[in-house]
């Protein structure tokens, strides 16, 4: 499908991008550009991410993986020929600080590609900055459908990932069969959680079912049992959630106490390993969109699985894998433009298949997402008696991601 609007802003923007690329080609002639062309230096990537605040956990999964990365990456001789190395900077979640933190990489450190960033807020506030820098950013996480659509996209802009649009859809699909005929929502009071569940609200009725309510709770927030009286209240089947980061882990252990899973089905437009290891065994019978679940039985994945675990002791998350998938894209492009000038790396990434984590992603050339398969799994007791998530379903790439430009679904 073709996006008219996106279409015609696409191409102007790519004019400004070759015209920020000719202006930065006049420094080529300094020593320290010859040498990085001759393969003495390593390609530097920028990861503006949260190493402290409410989303702490996900930026300590996306050091770990980056570390887990670069090591693999330049055992197998690098990327052009030449090493990888990541340079860390703390935005604490705030969008504030991740454009001042990225600017400093840029000017400071002399970057061009970035991911990483985990908030969806703090995406939104250095995408406008992306073709001044000459920069690319391929996203691993940010979820908020908009980010791909005309209202925000720049052509430096890529989203790896599965969106809050994306997992709703493949959750809404899941449900429709399901005997739970209403639904409540909760979420975070930010981008990632009203596109979750303004994506859920529309799509569950699609399915069929009832959309009774919502609510919002502040990010960072610690009691929830006012929100929870809420959801008890609604007298809905199940109840949809959206937190992340420290939030979802207060959620659960409060629902718990509450036995709020005993009185209606909980489900989740993004299920984590943290959830299951803070819950414990009351998390099974979660049901929940997976972005990334290590599960997957492909050879890929299993060989990314195997030296996780071999690292890091313990699964990955949802973020490790996407992230795993978002650098794969992002070496791929290098490879295939044969350059690190950035117009050409975006020529390159557009249209292009990379066989990743999760299988074939496809990143379209109309609108930079990247097609991804959906997944929804349960939490079950695996064969020790731990939590696991267990596939339920896979849904094809062309029905989990949203139109060209969009955050709707035609079919």
């Amino acid at each position: 499908m073709t996006n008219t609007k996106f279409s015609k802003f696409k191409n102007t923007s790519r004019r400004t991008v070759l015209k920020h690329s000719a202006a930065g080609a006049v420094v080529l002639g300094s020593p320290a550009i010859l040498s990085e062309a001759l393969g003495e230096t390593p390609i530097k990537i920028g990861i503006p991410t949260t190493i402290t605040g409410t989303y702490a956990e996900y930026g300590s999964h996306v050091q770990r993986t980056a570390k887990l990365i670069e090591k693999e990456v330049n055992e197998k001789g690098g990327v052009l020929g030449r090493p990888i190395k990541f340079l860390f900077e703390d935005t604490q979640g705030d969008p504030k600080n991740c454009l001042r933190k990225t600017q400093e990489l840029v000017e400071r450190d002399g970057v061009k590609l970035f991911t990483g960033v985990v908030v969806s807020s703090e995406a939104r506030a250095i995408m406008p900055k992306l073709p001044k820098w000459d920069a690319l950013f391929i996203s691993h996480g940010n979820g908020d459908g908009r980010l791909t659509t005309p209202k925000f996209l720049v052509p430096n802009f890529f989203r790896a990932n599965t969106s809050a649009p994306m997992g709703s859809r493949s959750l809404s699909l899941f449900l429709g069969k399901s005997e739970a005929k209403s639904f409540y929502a909760i979420a975070s009071d930010y981008s990632w959680g009203h596109s979750s569940v303004g994506s859920f609200e529309k799509q569950i009725q699609a399915a069929g079912k009832k959309f009774v309510g919502k609510t919002f709770a502040p990010q960072g927030n610690k009691d929830y049992s006012t929100y929870i009286t809420k959801i008890l209240q609604s007298g809905a089947d199940g109840c949809f959630v959206a937190l992340g980061g420290d939030s979802v882990r207060a959620f659960y252990s409060q629902a718990v106490q509450y036995r709020l899973s005993a009185k209606m089905k909980l489900v989740t437009g993004m299920i984590g390993q943290s959830v299951l290891t803070t819950l414990g065994k009351d998390s099974i019978g979660i049901v929940g969109a997976s972005r990334y679940p290590y599960t997957l039985d492909n050879p890929e994945n299993k060989a990314f699985v195997k030296r996780f675990v071999a690292e890091n002791g313990v699964f990955p998350d949802w973020t490790d894998g996407e992230l795993y998938q978002a650098t794969q894209g992002m070496f791929t492009a290098i490879e295939k433009a044969g350059s690190l000038k950035t117009s050409k790396i975006i020529a390159a990434a557009e249209g292009l298949d990379v066989t990743s984590v999760k299988g074939t992603i496809h990143f379209r050339e109309c609108d930079h997402q990247a097609e991804n398969p959906g997944f929804v799994v349960e939490v079950k007791a695996g064969t020790n008696g731990d939590p696991e998530p267990q596939l339920q379903s896979i849904f094809d790439r062309k029905i989990s991601t949203p139109d060209c430009g969009k955050t709707t679904f035609s079919s």
